[in-house]
């Protein structure tokens, strides 16, 4: 890739001979799906996938409280509203019960996160998004390869959207990507990655790229796509650490009194293990906070971190004030009734930041021994949790 003049996909970041097409077509055949086309990041790709699927300033999207941030601020970036919806505690996904309590004639769309690599209960979302009428786009940031049923994460929805960050299980320092097996889904998130320019439409010339979309340049570089198909290459070989690693880690720590994995089982689950998530009940650890369960264990050499400290919409982007230019007035009167604490009301999420813990996927790649390590820790800072309070 080096010696090669070309720094440049083409115009919409779509030349055949691209390398960033070239890994698209391999990232889409990974997981079964017949677009996948590099953008600049995951959170523009969550943007261009909401324009792609036809949601409008206005609308309504379903997102959970206990994830990035951008899962909701790319609502917000299309001029959406974002309904915060509570998860399941068993996998700290979206609860499709507490989704359906959320659609409102205004809903458009919903985001469904597979958090950690943990699939959401995609059958049922699905179900429920026929029966009501709305879009899925699945946030896969945290999900390369992960799969329930036969089906992989990034398939079960309208669209699917992944992160290159520098902390994911592929990555190139940035990038991300939209999969879909929609051709119409697929020629606009084209467009919209390139100033909005389409070769087809009332009046377009098949060689002529006419800006009929606002939009802006959310193209990937040639040079980070062959990063990419680097990281491909050696893909399913860390993954085979990881899965075994993880299944260790849950043998061990699940006997640990107090403590689980988050882990939620569906047939033919393949969790992605970007987390291995922990839930830890405080009393079986001395009322620590996930801070200070961290810290004693970090003093014994393992890089726990903690989970969420807080659920989204307690972040200050989210107040009706900050946002009162962001929406004209009656869409800024619904969000306000959105973030009303009545219908707000999101107690297994609260919960969740009060006693989760993570290993971060890095660390599934140690060897034997460091996973032997983690839990020969996890014992020893129970043990001796009096001699710490």
């Amino acid at each position: 890739m080096l010696a090669t003049p070309r720094w440049f996909a083409g115009l919409q970041g779509d030349d055949p001979e691209s390398v960033g097409t070239l890994f698209g077509k391999k990232f889409a055949q990974l997981h079964g799906a017949g677009f996948g086309l590099p953008v600049a990041n995951g959170s523009v790709a969550i943007e261009i996938g909401l324009k792609a699927l036809g949601v409008k300033p206005g609308d309504e999207v379903v997102v959970p409280p206990y994830t990035f941030i951008s899962t909701a601020t790319s609502v917000l970036m299309v001029g959406a509203i974002p309904v915060f919806a509570d998860i399941d505690p068993a996998s700290y996904c979206l609860d499709p019960q507490e989704v359906a309590r959320h659609i409102t004639p205004h809903t458009r769309a919903v985001i469904p996160v597979h958090l950690g690599g943990q699939m959401s209960d995609m059958p049922a979302l699905r179900e429920l998004a026929a029966r009501r009428n709305i879009v899925l786009l699945e946030d896969c940031a945290q999900a390369i390869d992960s799969a329930m049923l036969g089906k992989k994460a990034g398939t079960w929805g309208h669209a699917g959207t992944f992160s290159f960050q520098s902390n994911k299980t592929i990555t190139s320092g940035e990038g991300g990507l939209v999969m879909t097996d929609d051709p119409k889904v697929a020629e606009r998130v084209v467009a919209l990655r390139a100033f909005g320019r389409f070769r087809s439409g009332a009046g377009v010339r098949s060689s002529d790229l006419t800006c009929q979309d606002l939009s802006s340049n959310y193209r990937l570089s040639e040079f980070q796509s062959a990063v990419l198909l680097g990281q491909l290459e050696r893909f399913a070989g860390q993954d085979r650490i990881r899965q075994a690693h993880a299944a260790m880690l849950t043998r061990e720590l699940n006997q640990v009194q107090g403590l689980h994995h988050v882990r939620k089982e569906f047939p033919d689950l393949k969790h992605g293990y970007y987390y291995y998530m922990l839930r830890y009940d405080p009393d079986a650890f001395g009322g620590l906070d996930p801070d200070g369960l961290c810290a004693a264990l970090n003093a014994e050499g393992i890089p726990f971190v903690p989970g969420d400290r807080k659920p989204l919409y307690r972040h200050p982007v989210f107040e009706v004030e900050r946002l009162a230019e962001h929406f004209g007035p009656k869409i800024l009167e619904r969000y306000r009734e959105s973030m009303d604490p009545a219908r707000l009301a999101c107690p297994e999420a609260e919960a969740a930041c009060r006693c989760t813990i993570l290993l971060r996927h890095q660390v599934l790649l140690g060897s034997e021994k460091d996973m032997k390590d983690i839990v020969e820790a996890v014992h020893k800072v129970q043990e001796h949790i009096d001699e710490m309070r």
